[in-house]
């Protein structure tokens, strides 16, 4: 599989088509028509089919799939690998699917690569060859006696393994697997080269955890990790996992710090996401510089934003300016849970994090309806616009905030406007809205406006059994992700 690309937008659906055809193709040619219909590929074989299909078994069942979906193709190559083995298949399948959304970029498998240079030995104990094989598959590492391949006389992967490996050691590792494939294999054909490299059999102990941290170190970079997954007779077996999971997809325009009247927004430019705040565009502030490809947001990254946007020169002077606009924003809510968790949060960690301190961006667009309520009346398509806070961790993990007031449970009581009934339809459409969020990757924690009573929203002060709820869960939150 040294061919297959590295980027599943890149596997075009006629290879898919392909493979399938191929690993049918591995059964007995008289057996094919009903193969194809045990795979439902075809109802029912008719007489000409036996012909057809000694005539080429790949060409017969091609034809029969010819138009088929993508997800119809993904689900027959899964009933196909059931019976018919197919390492191509399997490879294809799972870029599609699996590894469709989180990538390993070239230059992150680079890295990892240049790691495993210092080993004494690839595989520890274990034959080179023998080892490549198993990663690689046998038509990649093949066997020739010779040390020849073609009429031109080139020399074989194989021969020239042993030659610059077993015989003159002149290949680093890096170089070896990059003529192997390493560069251009299925992800999950790397993720197995690198369980296959950390494996007891291949490192124990110190070697093994040295090396586990070094490839975890690059791999972090596009948001998988390798962790320690199980234990064989007393020994760690590590692999490479997912980290946290994220939010598919860049930050393009991140409309935030909300103090009146909503925006109204056009699309100068809808193919390209371009927005232009038309009306009450000194209301809001707009976010529209590229992230890191991790999509982390920091507070100096904010802050040099807008020190460039108001045109001031002294760090310190944007710092404080900054905050005072955010905490605008976030008195203008007149939630006392809002104010504690966001003075919380700057007083606890600006000081320690310094540069490396997560912006909490409060009164976030997360959503945008361009009708009023009043315009759209009892249609209702969003059911929450505006989001307390947004916090953009590394690896596209989105954290929302939301600090609920009764307006999130219950309604004013007709007979006395100054008391609230519980209303189970208002819980239902924000419950559903959280599940709705979670399912596109964010995750969403919640504070009960009964948690901050010791708040005085008039003095500006923060009770120490708030102080507390928020410090816990900061410092919790902050861990999970590892920002330290």
């Amino acid at each position: 599989m040294q061919g297959l690309p590295v980027s599943p937008s890149l596997i075009p659906l006629d290879t898919l088509r392909e493979q399938i055809a191929r690993a049918v193709a591995t059964a007995k040619a008289y057996d094919v028509p009903d193969v194809c219909v045990g795979l439902r590929i075809q109802q029912s074989v008719d007489e000409a089919d036996a012909q057809e299909a000694f005539g080429s078994k790949r060409l017969y069942v091609r034809r029969r799939i010819i138009s088929w979906s993508e997800a119809d193709l993904l689900d027959l190559a899964t009933r196909v690998l059931r019976d018919y083995p197919s390492e191509e298949l399997a490879d294809i399948v799972s870029e599609m699917t699996v590894h469709a959304e989180q990538r390993v970029s070239a230059l992150v498998r680079r890295d990892v690569l240049k790691a495993l240079n210092p080993l004494a030995s690839l595989f520890g104990d274990l034959p080179l060859i023998d080892g490549l094989r198993v990663v690689f598959g046998a038509s990649v590492i093949q066997d020739d006696p010779t040390g020849l391949t073609g009429l031109l006389g080139l020399t074989s992967l194989h021969g020239q393994i042993v030659q610059h490996c077993l015989r003159n050691d002149d290949w680093s590792h890096e170089e070896l697997l990059i003529q192997c494939g390493a560069m251009t294999c299925s992800q999950t054909r790397f993720f197995s080269l690198l369980n296959k490299l950390l494996h007891p059999m291949s490192r124990r102990d110190g070697e093994q955890a040295t090396l586990a941290t070094a490839i975890d170190t690059a791999l972090r970079r596009d948001g998988f990790a390798v962790r320690k997954t199980s234990v064989e007779s007393g020994y760690a077996v590590y692999g490479v996992v997912r980290m946290q999971a994220g939010v598919v997809g860049a930050m393009k325009n991140l409309i935030f710090a909300s103090i009146g009247e909503k925006p109204e927004l056009v699309f100068r430019d809808a193919v390209n996401n371009d927005v232009e705040i038309i009306k009450h565009a000194d209301k809001v502030l707009v976010f529209d510089r590229p992230l890191p490809n991790s999509g982390l947001l920091l507070w100096k990254d904010l802050r040099d934003w807008y020190a460039e946007l108001q045109g001031i020169s002294d760090v310190a002077s944007a710092k404080e300016n900054l905050f005072r606009r955010l905490r605008q924003a976030v008195l203008g809510a007149r939630s006392a849970g809002e104010f504690a968790v966001f003075q919380g949060y700057y007083e606890r960690y600006g000081g320690p994090l310094g540069e490396r301190l997560p912006a909490l961006v409060p009164q976030v667009y997360l959503h945008y309806d361009p009708y009023t309520r009043r315009q759209r009346g009892d249609e209702q398509f969003l059911a929450r616009q505006r989001m307390d806070f947004l916090l953009m961790l590394d690896h596209g993990v989105r954290i929302v905030i939301e600090i609920d007031g009764r307006h999130h449970y219950a309604v004013p009581d007709p007979l006395a406007p100054d008391r609230f009934i519980a209303n189970s339809q208002r819980y239902a459409e924000m419950v559903a809205e959280d599940r709705r969020l979670r399912l596109m990757g964010y995750e969403v924690y919640r504070f009960g406006g009964y948690e901050f009573l010791d708040v005085d929203l008039e003095q500006r002060r923060v009770g120490p059994h708030a102080q507390k709820c928020v410090a816990d869960f900061f410092d919790r939150l902050l861990a999970r992700h590892c920002v330290r």
